[in-house]
């Protein structure tokens, strides 16, 4: 299938589904991080200097992709890192 094709309505419904199941994700995601990086701070991390890059550890130098599509910098999942 071509990117700039037409796409059969079968197509638009899965594509508006993924939306809307990935949109209903994405704010208890952030939920979740809010809530987060509000307990680092509360525990003296994260305080505006210091860039958290991994809400798991401390270690992290940023994502990276890696193994098992695990970090390649400290070796946590994706939703684990400060990246949205």
């Amino acid at each position: 299938m071509d990117l700039y094709t037409d796409l059969t309505d079968a197509q638009k419904r899965a594509l508006k589904e993924n939306a809307d199941d990935l949109e209903k994700l994405r704010g208890q995601v952030e939920d979740v991080r809010r809530e987060a990086m509000s307990r680092l701070k509360a525990a003296g991390l994260g305080n505006g200097t210091v860039v958290i890059n991994c809400l798991i550890c401390t270690v992290c130098e940023g994502w990276s992709e890696g193994d098992d599509r695990k970090c390649d910098s400290c070796s946590h999942r994706w939703f684990s890192h400060n990246v949205i």
